[in-house]
């Protein structure tokens, strides 16, 4: 995962996963409904960042908890680690060409830029 920054505020990480819990409820609400892949990547992410702002601070016991529920929807929402590195190759540039665009002469008789 990222490196901690200052976003990862312990506040912080606790509304978005209220506020996304509430959404979901209310999406949900009265339907026979699955969350989507991305939708436990969210919370997978949230809880992961959670578990960590605990480690920090010292709490091993709420670190584990958030790490438990981060792996549930780490395998719900199918996610088998970060991307791999690959080799991209890009087409080579085509040679360089300079363009002059600009007008010599005015459409309308005027002679301002304005």
């Amino acid at each position: 995962m990222a490196a901690p920054s200052k976003l990862d505020s312990l506040v912080r990480l606790r509304v978005d996963v209220a506020s996304a819990r509430v959404l979901v409820w209310l999406a949900t609400r009265g339907r026979d409904v699955e969350l989507t892949e991305g939708a436990h990547l969210y919370f997978f992410d949230r809880y992961h960042r959670l578990a960590d702002c605990y480690r920090r601070r010292g709490s091993e016991v709420q670190a584990e908890k958030w790490e438990t529920k981060a792996e549930m929807h780490a395998r719900l929402g199918g996610w088998d680690g970060p991307p791999y590195a690959a080799a991209m190759s890009m087409p080579r540039p085509r040679k360089w060409f300079m363009t002059d665009a600009v007008s010599r002469h005015c459409l309308d008789g005027r002679r301002d830029a304005a």
